[in-house]
């Protein structure tokens, strides 16, 4: 049997430790590397070069909907992810697989389901855990395509700067504690502002926090 190798990213300490336990146990795993620091991920896979990723989206610091982007975009890295969230939002879902996912489990499910997703990845299948299902995704994605710019499509249009001054915005810092954080200037942080709210057409700043 081959050795499926796992890398586990979560905000919470204590569910690495379960899920790393519950990883241990099986046949043919084995936990390489975990950690709650997501602007540590992308040096790790790169050094460590795991077969999946185990992803929580509700990372600080760097969103796990960027993390995904760039393990996507990282071409030497050929690690398959599975996201593993307590959102159960189908837009989560169809996001995440077209940020590059190829699983989707829920926190409340079964640990099963997540040995399963990983098992399934890892051979190059895509996983949904229950409650979702191919059908149901695919006609979101259907009706979605039809309407307007999602969330994700604006995210996109962001410069990695923009980016990352959306989610110190999230974290309700002001201009001068952003620039202070960033290493920018108070005008700068302005102007980044400014380009976000232009290029996602919002009317005022108060659009541009309820985005964050």
């Amino acid at each position: 049997m081959r050795l499926i190798t796992v890398y586990l990213v979560d905000n919470h300490q204590i569910v690495l430790q379960g899920i790393a336990s519950s990883i241990e146990q099986e046949a043919g795993m084995e936990v390489v590397g975990q950690t709650t620091d997501s602007l540590r991920v992308l040096d790790d896979l790169v050094r460590l070069r795991p077969d999946v990723l185990v992803l929580d989206l509700m990372m600080p610091n760097l969103p796990g909907f960027e993390i995904l982007k760039r393990v996507r975009d990282e071409p030497s890295l050929s690690t398959r992810i599975v996201v593993f969230s307590m959102h159960g939002e189908i837009g989560y879902v169809v996001q995440a697989l077209h940020q590059g996912a190829m699983g989707f489990v829920l926190k409340d499910v079964d640990t099963a389901f997540l040995i399963a997703a990983i098992r399934a990845v890892a051979a190059g299948r895509e996983y949904l855990s229950p409650p979702f299902s191919s059908r149901a995704i695919h006609a979101y994605q259907k009706r979605r395509d039809a309407s307007r710019l999602s969330e994700m499509d604006v995210w996109e249009e962001f410069s990695q700067r923009e980016r990352e001054t959306l989610v110190l915005v999230a974290q309700g810092l002001t201009n001068r504690q952003i620039g202070q954080k960033l290493h920018i200037s108070f005008r700068t942080v302005e102007k980044h502002r400014a380009s976000m709210m232009k290029k996602a057409h919002f009317k005022n700043e108060a659009d541009l926090i309820q985005f964050a």
